[in-house]
């Protein structure tokens, strides 16, 4: 049993320094997803930069022109070639998933012809750069990891799928402000020393109903992102060593489940707290 004493004192307690550190770790957390937020809507709407680049000027003096850009593990190219037949460009596109990776055994690894840098013979610049470069006579090696390319029909879809990527992961970093909000919330709460109460349990129990949503955001996550044309492939001799497709989070709404339940139980301790204030 507390007196009205013991908790003027609790309340006047300083936090100790694991809370202190938790909060700010929160703040530090909220601070990059809110950057997040707004460098992915930004490319968003600016969309597949490199097209904003003068490329009929670039293939005027190349025969082949590639581009690529990478999104947070997937990689979008971008390739002209010079067709002599119809005297012009033929554009094509590509997307290259980076969660399908594809593992081959040494003996069945496709041999690629490569060419390795000669650092005692190339050169730098003050700033490091280097300005010229010597390379060995090209050698076979094996390729052991590869990721397949997929043809995109045109750049206004490329276009699409690189936006569609962007809003799904502001989605996502939006997702995290709103849990870290309300983590953060608790925390602070916690300052005061006086655990039990209503403020505590309702941010408690909101962080637990976020949590507990995930898995079902995620699968609405992956039914957007299902327009990307990936289909899944079988190439002999490789085995696919990363995870494809759609994967229900059960500990996630297990950790959901504690949380809200941890929440619940505040309620009670709430309850009981001001049955005892009352008492004294």
């Amino acid at each position: 049993m507390f007196d009205k004493n013991s908790i003027k004192n609790m309340k006047e307690m300083k936090p100790s320094l694991t809370t202190k550190v938790l909060i700010w770790i929160c703040n530090f957390v909220l601070a990059v997803c809110l950057a997040a937020v707004f460098y992915t809507l930004y490319l968003a709407v600016f969309g597949f930069s490199l097209f904003d680049k003068k490329i009929n000027e670039l293939e005027g003096y190349s025969r082949a022109t590639n581009m690529s850009q990478s999104m947070f593990g997937n990689t979008y190219f971008y390739q002209s070639v010079y067709d002599d037949e119809s005297d012009s460009y033929k554009e094509q596109y590509y997307i290259a998933p980076g969660n399908m990776v594809y593992r081959f055994s040494q003996d069945e690894a496709p041999k690629v012809q490569a060419r390795t840098l000669q650092e005692d013979l190339s050169k730098r610049n003050w700033f490091g750069f280097r300005t010229v470069r010597v390379y060995t006579d090209a050698t076979e090696v094996p390729l052991i990891l590869a990721t397949p390319g997929f043809e995109v029909e045109d750049r206004s879809e490329l276009n699409r799928l690189f936006r569609l990527g962007y809003l799904s992961y502001a989605g996502y970093a939006l997702y995290l402000i709103l849990l870290f909000w309300f983590v953060r919330k608790f925390l602070t709460g916690l300052k005061t020393n006086i655990f039990f109460t209503s403020g505590n349990s309702f941010n408690l129990k909101a962080a637990g109903f976020i949590v507990l949503a995930a898995p079902f955001l995620h699968y609405l996550w992956y039914k957007i992102i299902e327009s990307v044309p990936i289909t899944m492939l079988r190439i002999e001799g490789a085995s696919l060593s990363s995870t494809v497709g759609y994967a229900f989070k059960f500990e996630l709404l297990i950790a959901g489940l504690v949380l809200v339940v941890i929440g619940k139980a505040f309620d009670y301790g709430v309850k009981l707290q001001n049955e005892q204030e009352l008492t004294i």
